[in-house]
């Protein structure tokens, strides 16, 4: 629990660290034109996504609330995913985050690898609802002593992409994920607003 309590105080830090980025997700916010549709020759999409986590414990052990620019994603890290369309319909979706965080002598370093798979109902339409399923896994640990946690988690999605142009798309979504083994009976709830660059 002495980990946790350092992770939250440090929170603050992990936003103010990523208010660097919100410069460019505001620019490509203001660049967005004319939606296109979703396109048969888009294979892959890079993006981040911003929006609001909340991180709570079963049986009444608290709740944490993030908003993070960006933030939107393994339990509430800062995340960069790539979706690689195996078909118009089949997305692939690695993620991961990575954040180093240090304060009084100490680092905390976290790691999070999430793989996602996911299917757009109508990927010929400018916009198509999604599902998704995805399997992650977290590792967080304090120097000094100060211990490390991990494990696994398992959750689903459901949202709303779109392509603006040639090479942007927006998703709307909201996600559940339950962790496991040292993160037992935690469960995170999202909702996020991503952008991605289309190739």
């Amino acid at each position: 629990m002495e980990l946790w309590s350092h992770f939250f105080g440090l929170e603050a830090c992990m936003r103010a660290a990523s208010r660097l980025l919100s410069a460019g997700v505001g620019m490509l916010v203001c660049g967005v034109g004319a939606a296109g549709a979703q396109g048969a020759k888009t294979n892959t999409e890079v993006g981040t996504s911003v929006g609001v986590t909340i991180l709570s414990v079963s049986g009444g052990g608290g709740s944490v609330t993030h908003v993070g620019i960006p933030g939107d994603g393994i339990q509430a890290s800062p995340t960069v995913y790539a979706t690689i369309f195996a078909s118009p319909s089949f997305m692939v979706e690695p993620q991961v985050a990575f954040s180093l965080l240090s304060s009084g002598g100490q680092t905390l370093t976290s790691v999070g690898l999430t793989l996602q798979f996911g299917y757009l109902v109508t990927p010929s339409r400018p916009g198509s609802v999604y599902v998704a399923a995805n399997g992650a896994f977290q590792s967080v640990s304090l120097s000094g002593g100060g211990g490390s946690v991990s494990g696994p988690g398992l959750g689903g999605a459901l949202g709303y992409r779109f392509k603006v142009r040639n090479n942007l798309a927006i998703r709307l979504d909201g996600r559940y994920r339950r962790w496991f083994s040292d993160f037992k009976d935690l469960n995170e709830i999202g909702f996020g607003l991503g952008l991605g660059a289309t190739f």
